[in-house]
Formats: C-alpha cells, sequence, structure tokens
C-alpha cells in the first residue's frame, strides 16, 4: 500500500514539476515578446523593450549583409565622408536620408525642431564644411511643420519652447507682410518657405568660415521645402543663385 502511494506522491511530483517547467516556458517567452509599435506609445518601458528589438532586428539585417559581403561596412570606421550636410527639421515623419535614397556616410545631418539654426547648429555645420569637407549645405523645410504652426498661432508653451520659437518669428512676420490677401494655407506655406530661407540665410550672416567657403566656391548653399505626401522637394533657393556679400 506504501509503495502504491509512494509511486502516486512521485507522480505528481514529476507532474507539477513538469507543469511548471512548462509554464515558466511559456512565461519567459510572454516575456520576451517584444511590444507592438503602438504599445511602444503606452509606457518609457514598452518603447525601450521596442527599441532593443528594433536595434535587434537591424542587426540581424546588419549580420545577413556581411555574410554575403564581408568587410561591407568596414569603410565606415575610417571616417566620415558626406557629400552633403543637411539642416533639417526633427519632426519624426521627415527621414531625411531615407527620403533622398541616401546610404551610410553620404548625409551629414543637423535636426532641430522647425529647422532653426542655434549656435550649436552652426558649429556642427562648420565642423561638416572645414574638417569633413561638404562640398553642399541644403536647408530643408516641410509641410505641416508644427514648428512653424505654433509660433504663427501664438500657442502657450513652456520650458525652453519660446526660445526656440523666437528664431522662426521673423520668418513669419516676413512672410506675413509678403503675403497680404493669402488664404490660411498659402499663409502657412509661405511661412514655411520663409522660415527655411531664414536658417540658410543665418548660416551665412552668423558663420564666417560658412560665409567664405561660398564666396570661394567651395560651398554650396540651398533651401527648399519637402512635401510630405510624395517627398518632393521645391526649392526656394539653389546654390547657384547664392551670392553672399563680403563682410
Amino acid at each position: 500500500m506504501n509503495k502504491v502511494y509512494n509511486s502516486r506522491l512521485i507522480l505528481i511530483a514529476a507532474t507539477l514539476v513538469i507543469l511548471n517547467a512548462a509554464f515558466g516556458i511559456a512565461a519567459q517567452k510572454v516575456e520576451a515578446t517584444p511590444p507592438t509599435r503602438a504599445q511602444a506609445l503606452a509606457s518609457p518601458a514598452a518603447a525601450f523593450a521596442f527599441f532593443q528589438a528594433a536595434d535587434e532586428n537591424a542587426k540581424i539585417a546588419i549580420r545577413a549583409q556581411l555574410e554575403k559581403n564581408p568587410g561591407s561596412r568596414d569603410g565606415l570606421l575610417l571616417g566620415q565622408s558626406p557629400y552633403v550636410a543637411i539642416v533639417g527639421c526633427s519632426d519624426s515623419r521627415v527621414p531625411y536620408g531615407e527620403l533622398l535614397g541616401a546610404k551610410s556616410n553620404d548625409v551629414f545631418t543637423v535636426s532641430l525642431a522647425g529647422n532653426v539654426v542655434s549656435d550649436d547648429a552652426i558649429a556642427s555645420i562648420e565642423y561638416a564644411v572645414k574638417y569633413l569637407n561638404v562640398p553642399l549645405v541644403v536647408v530643408l523645410g516641410h509641410d505641416h511643420c508644427g514648428a512653424v504652426s505654433a509660433c504663427m498661432t501664438e500657442a502657450e508653451v513652456g520650458g525652453a519652447l519660446p526660445q526656440l520659437l523666437g528664431k522662426i518669428r521673423p520668418a513669419i512676420q516676413s512672410a506675413t507682410k509678403a503675403c497680404v490677401g493669402c488664404d490660411k494655407e498659402a499663409l502657412f506655406a509661405a511661412c514655411i518657405a520663409a522660415n527655411a530661407k531664414l536658417s540658410m540665410d543665418e548660416l551665412l550672416n552668423r558663420s564666417a568660415k560658412i560665409r567664405t567657403l561660398v564666396q570661394e566656391g567651395k560651398v554650396g548653399l540651398a533651401c527648399g521645402v519637402i512635401n510630405l505626401s510624395d517627398a518632393s522637394i521645391q526649392w526656394i533657393v539653389t546654390p547657384t543663385t547664392v551670392t553672399p556679400a563680403a563682410k
């Protein structure tokens, strides 16, 4: 009788061990399942988990590329050699390198909300043209720009945002004067274009290094506005039309 009882206890214990192991594996699988893109917005932890999963997928793709073409990324370790430096808006809808069909090491990017030109942005572009010998600098705004819209509507903002919007305000003022009688949509477009032009002018007016290189024909400046719906660029100024006066 005791032997039968003990055998049952052993069987029950073994079953519990197997069930615990199965539940443990299932729990690990649940924990290992990354959140979806929509779930990534729910919390910092979910966003970081999604970021880690995206990073792992990217590494898998790179490893696959290296298996087919070993050493294909070695050139990146030797240094930068971009052909264009872009001052753009940090709006997540505008992936500048992808938009231009660019590859690694093609584009040197400086992104700030409203594609404004701060002291740090100027320093970054100076680094690009002086030390990386980038021959082209492009300021790119985009339609539906939230920073320009906030400045136009004089939205109440806090923190450091008023300082940033203050850099956009001169463009709003000049576009409003030039666009008398324009409807709301046309005025918005004019303000976005004026803001891109203002940022390009800031690079010229506030940086002697950039201005000198442009005067010497070693650097070209341009500015335009990207249409988010079809990724086309409406050029406002091209390098051939930039002729800065000496200062």
